[in-house]
């Protein structure tokens, strides 16, 4: 287990199928997975940084995008220091 010195909440939000879960995975494990389930609820994930002689802990939060889970995501939003807004440029 690794020692660190800080750690930092985060949360990506954003609509259904724009990528978040994708970012998530990305970020932590540094892998991609081109087809993915859509998330139920709440996916977490989190990677130790060196920040200037430091080991800081990112806990990322990846949020459902779906409209019906809108009211249980919100109750995640709680204690985050910042969040990933992901979007779809070519939606409208």
């Amino acid at each position: 287990m690794s020692q660190h010195h800080y750690v930092f909440k985060y949360i990506i939000i954003g609509d259904s199928g724009v990528g978040k879960s994708c970012l998530l995975l990305q970020f932590t494990d540094k892998r991609f997975e081109p087809l993915h389930d859509l998330t139920i609820g709440v996916e977490f994930g989190a990677r130790v940084v060196t920040i200037q002689q430091k080991n800081v802990k990112l806990q990322i939060w990846d949020t459902a995008g779906q409209e019906s889970f809108r009211s249980i995501t919100r109750s995640y939003y709680r204690g985050a220091c910042g969040a990933l807004l992901v979007y779809d440029v070519t939606r409208r």
